[in-house]
């Protein structure tokens, strides 16, 4: 009897129990509306993800390319090259691909020779910077450590030496298309024992020329020719002559060839010219 009782008390509670859990269950569902209007603007967040992927890629194309280039013939009118497409040639104009050539060896060396013995003070630091730029590296280094070791400049500048270079033939090797060989004269002004002194010496020069290391292959090292200084060589053809600055209206009784004799001596002698840095 008591067990009894104690069952449909337990039965009753249980079930009790599960209605109160049943009433208390809370079901959600989303409005179907707002799963279509989320689905959509994701849809459209990637349309516009990849619209800005392409302009972005778009616009970096158009920043690296290259230039467009068009080519026309003002003496004729004609057009010899469009949008990059080549339309052939005209009797003023033709389009060939840049390969640096003699034309370019030869004014790289012209250059460098008036750059070194072409001295004017106010000048002369841009110069022989210019002069260490066309050369190669180690080349570069190795003068400007000879010309700091030996000061050059600075003797140059106590003597208020100012020079004038005249290139009298400049030549490419016929067996070798690197080799230069050069010939010129150059004239030396400058202070020799409180007096103005004039010398006059006739220099050979041989270069060695390579291929720009550096991309592109002109630049403004190699004055836009495409190639550099390995070696160079200086050599005086003849001995170099020493004689007074006179100028054509001074006095004869000024020139000092009369009133000096060391001077005058000098003007007549001939020694061994050694090449000026």
């Amino acid at each position: 009897m008591n067990t009894s009782l104690i069952n449909t008390e337990i039965n009753t509670e249980s079930d009790r129990t599960d209605t109160e859990m049943a009433n208390d269950t809370v079901y959600l569902a989303r409005d179907p509306q707002d799963i279509i209007t989320i689905s959509s603007l994701f849809r459209a967040v990637w349309v516009l993800l990849i619209i800005v992927m392409l302009s972005v890629g778009i616009n970096l194309f158009l920043a690296f390319r290259k230039a467009d280039r068009i080519v026309i013939d003002k003496t004729s009118g004609r057009v010899t090259e469009l949008n990059n497409r080549d339309y052939g040639s005209t009797e003023n104009v033709s389009i060939t691909p840049d390969i640096p050539g003699d034309t370019d060896k030869k004014y790289l060396a012209k250059e460098f020779l008036t750059a070194l013995y072409e001295v004017e003070q106010a000048t002369r630091e841009g110069q022989i910077n210019k002069v260490l730029r066309m050369v190669d590296p180690d080349l570069s280094l190795a003068m400007a450590a000879r010309l700091k070791q030996n000061g050059v400049l600075a003797a140059e500048k106590s003597d208020s030496l100012n020079s004038s270079w005249e290139l009298q033939d400049l030549t490419v090797d016929e067996r070798d298309p690197y080799i230069l060989r050069a010939i010129g004269t150059r004239r030396i002004r400058r202070k020799v024992g409180g007096q103005d002194v004039e010398e006059s010496m006739q220099l050979k020069c041989k270069f060695l020329l390579k291929d720009s290391p550096t991309s592109p292959a002109r630049n403004d090292s190699n004055l836009r020719t495409g190639f550099s200084i390995l070696r160079f060589r200086v050599e005086p053809v003849n001995g170099k002559t020493v004689s007074p600055i006179v100028l054509v209206a001074d006095p004869e009784s000024s020139d000092p060839k009369s009133s000096d004799p060391d001077v005058a001596a000098a003007q007549n002698e001939e020694v061994e010219a050694k090449p000026k840095e």
